[in-house]
């Protein structure tokens, strides 16, 4: 038996697909009525809009991406704890935590 966690997932995955990839994650709740939670995640990561309800509903997915470029423009639209990406200039409340992988399984930068 093996027990993977989020982190073991996204280098199986990659590795085994070879393919770059993209852990992300979120909460609904951000402590403040006065912010509609979906819209504010949404601005944090403007790829979420597409159609993703289910990624929406659990809070977390993991992303494949065929060519290097793609993961990286999907990554620096993605706003986490540092604050506004070069890509996006989002500031509000919400924050995705963003993973990175390359095809070898091996990770390359995290946004928190």
């Amino acid at each position: 038996m093996e027990i993977l966690d989020k982190t073991k997932i996204l280098s199986r995955l990659c590795k085994e697909t070879k393919k770059y990839g993209m852990y992300i994650a979120f909460s609904d709740d951000l402590y403040q009525e006065k912010y509609d939670p979906w819209v504010e995640i949404k601005k944090a990561a403007p790829y979420l809009a597409e159609d993703c309800d289910q990624i929406l509903t659990d809070g977390e997915a993991w992303l494949l991406f065929d060519d290097k470029e793609d993961m990286w423009n999907h990554y620096n639209r993605t706003v986490g704890d540092d604050g506004p990406t070069k890509l996006n200039p989002y500031n509000g409340p919400a924050g995705i935590y963003a993973l990175t992988c390359n095809p070898h399984g091996q990770f390359e930068t995290e946004n928190t």
